[in-house]
């Protein structure tokens, strides 16, 4: 009877399962194709490290401790879930033939039971009794985890009074061996009780298995069916490029996304995986100061649009009808019914949502995708905007400066251009536009010149020939004006033979690190201190050691988001400053992986702050509490905001914002006036 009874409700419910999984995938392919197969080896041991073993869970070890009770809980429990399965087709069908493995499996899925029941426990009163910020949400999404919780909890309840049961029966599986069952089945009634509370509640646990498995495309928690699929397709490594569009299609159809068809598959994936449990918005710097902008809500909405307008896109292409109220769900604007357009343009593309993700979703590849249809396909931005546009295009810089005067800030200073000498030189120092035109970044300049003289670096600049690397545009979504800057650039750096590139900027390093070599300019390319600390391992550049009274300072370190977060280069600055003598270094709070952002990023040094607090404001406070007088910095757009910070703050008389390679000037010994590089 229950083979009868069992067979056609599992056929049925696997059949729902299957079709409702075949439309999601379906919704897939109407993405924008993007490869994600290349590296297999690292993206394998990636899942094993963050899927499997939750590395990024256990960030948090109080909640990945409990999530990782469940989640391995949950693979572990996979067996019984087939256990089960056969046992609808024949009462005495197991995994038994599988042997010692089959008993091993028997004892960990016993043991997981109570891990579990403990783990939903633990969740359930961090999300309603401590009520956990980040865990708090609409009350669709308080229910949904109630359901689900309320799910596992008799899934897994069920299963320990039917082993239980089985125990107390005599009439388990060869070689099973179950320490909790068998500590249950003293309490179980007699015998003919017994069977019924054992059919009752395999019943209960097959049943509510089939609920899980078909509630979960329609639920927040469809992360169970695909994390592991999404932190495999994950970008190897820090995401710190962008995906490059291709201006020469005629008939492309838009530039960027105004809608989710717009986006990679993979986004569309990032949408199905995300799990709201909100670390993305407790880091993320805008949500942190007041804004508008929650990285959570964004891939959210990602999702949602998804499911709504991707069936009615597949009704088009079948030659159905749409009904009025269709039309009108289809015509809904993504970016402005979905996403506030003010939320986008708050992003500093700091990369902390990305850093914290558990599954690992790319939320500011979304973004600029986003920015990039509003810019070049709509023409909406932020006014302030413009202004810089208009001096990318015309003197290759943010700001309102003549491209000619890029090397005026080397008057004086015996330093070449690449258009005086190429012949006889090691590196090109990549000067950027902050070191260009800005007084406070030229002394930083000069003071990296100083040090690269010392160790008899032979360098060269460009001088009028270089052009912005194309960073501000990109991230803020003028993918065409980045894209006639870069080629600039690479057709420049390639004509002259360069190989070596030496940078003051970490986002002037990162572009030309990561995303030249998609336009055909690959180049080693240091930022300064990674090449300082080269140059003082190698021994050609050294310090003097001895501690002068007045160079007694405490520092605090601040991590910039491009160097730290996006290539992975926390150590080279701890370094150099802790290698000075007569230094202190202190680290705030948030700092390395954790770091928080200076405010800069993603073309917001160009856009006013109106909603909220300030960024930097918050950055600066916080490095303030160590109490050093000196900041120190790796970056020139985190020297202008930490600098205004200070500022702000009524400091700038006792406290300096001062450049990693200015401190290390400091220590130079006494020297004759180098000869010309």
């Amino acid at each position: 009877m229950r083979a009868l009874v069992f067979i056609p409700m599992f056929l049925g419910a696997m059949g729902i399962f299957a079709y409702n999984v075949s439309r999601l995938l379906q919704f897939l392919w109407l993405a924008r194709p993007e490869p994600r197969w290349d590296q297999l080896p690292r993206r394998i041991w990636q899942t094993l490290l963050v899927a499997l073993a939750q590395q990024r869970l256990l960030r948090d070890r109080t909640a990945g401790l409990l999530h990782a009770a469940i989640f391995w809980g949950f693979l572990i429990l996979l067996t019984s879930a087939v256990e089960a399965v056969l046992e609808g087709f024949h009462p005495r069908w197991s995994l038994s033939f599988l042997g010692p493995v089959y008993t091993a499996s028997t004892v960990l899925v016993d043991l997981f039971c109570v891990f579990v029941l403990l783990g939903v426990i633990a969740a359930a009163w961090r999300r309603w009794v401590q009520r956990v910020t980040r865990l708090q949400g609409p009350p669709s999404e308080q229910r949904d985890a109630a359901v689900i919780l309320g799910l596992i909890t008799v899934i897994v309840s069920a299963l320990l009074v039917q082993n239980g049961a089985r125990v107390a029966l005599g009439v388990d599986h060869d070689g099973a061996v179950r320490p909790v069952a068998w500590l249950l089945a003293g309490l179980f009634p007699v015998a003919e009780q017994t069977r019924f509370l054992f059919e009752v509640a395999w019943w209960l646990h097959i049943g509510c298995i089939l609920i899980f498995l078909n509630y979960l495309p329609f639920s927040k928690h469809l992360h169970v069916l695909t994390s592991i699929p999404n932190v495999f397709f994950a970008r190897v490594g820090p995401v710190n490029t962008l995906e490059p569009l291709d201006f020469t299609q005629a008939d492309a159809p838009t530039f960027g996304a105004t809608d989710v068809e717009h986006l990679s598959w993979k986004s569309i994936l990032d949408g199905y995986s995300c799990t709201h449990c909100g670390r993305c918005t407790s880091v993320c710097p805008a949500q942190q100061t007041g804004k508008v902008l929650d990285p959570r809500a964004i891939i959210v909405a990602v999702r949602q649009r998804t499911l709504d307008r991707m069936p009615l896109l597949l009704k088009q292409r079948r030659g159905q009808t749409l009904t009025p109220q269709e039309q009108a769900l289809l015509q809904k604007r993504f970016v402005g019914d979905y996403i506030p357009p003010e939320a986008l343009w708050q992003c500093t593309t700091c990369g902390a949502c990305m850093q914290e993700c558990p599954v690992m979703i790319e939320h500011v590849p979304v973004i600029v995708e986003l920015r990039r249809g509003l810019v070049m396909m709509e023409a909406n931005f932020p006014g302030e905007l413009q202004s810089a546009y208009g001096n990318l295009e015309i003197n290759a810089t943010p700001w309102a400066f003549a491209a000619a005067d890029r090397a005026a800030w080397a008057a004086g200073l015996p330093i070449k251009t690449l258009a005086d000498d190429h012949t006889d030189y090691e590196l090109l120092f990549w000067v950027g536009c902050a070191a260009s035109y800005d007084q406070r970044a030229q002394r930083v300049a000069r003071a990296l010149v100083e040090l690269l003289a010392a160790a008899g670096i032979r360098f060269r600049i460009l001088g009028a020939e270089e052009r912005c690397t194309g960073d501000p545009a990109r991230r803020t979504g003028h993918e065409y004006l980045a894209d006639m800057l870069i080629r600039t650039n690479v057709e420049t750096l390639n004509r002259y033979g360069v190989h070596t590139i030496l940078t003051l900027c970490p986002h002037c390093y990162n572009t030309l690190k990561n995303e030249y070599p998609r336009f055909g300019g690959r180049y080693t390319v240091y930022h300064h201190t990674q090449y300082l600390r080269r140059l003082l391992e190698e021994g050609r550049l050294r310090l003097n050691q001895s501690t002068l009274p007045t160079l007694l300072e405490t520092v605090v370190y601040h991590d910039s988001c491009y160097l730290g977060r996006y290539n992975d280069e926390y150590e080279a600055p701890r370094f150099l400053l802790e290698i000075l003598p007569g230094l202190e270094v202190r680290y705030p709070e948030r700092a390395a992986d954790r770091g928080f952002c200076c405010g800069a990023g993603g073309g917001r040094m160009f856009m006013e702050e109106r909603e909220g607090k300030r960024v930097n404001l918050e950055r600066t406070e916080e490095l303030l509490r160590t109490g050093a007088g000196v900041i120190a910095v790796n970056c020139p757009f985190c020297m202008t905001m930490l600098t205004d910070g200070v500022k702000v703050h009524g400091q700038a008389e006792t406290v300096r914002v001062r450049d990693i390679a200015e401190l290390l000037a400091e220590h130079l010994p006494p020297a004759d006036p180098p000869s010309a590089p």
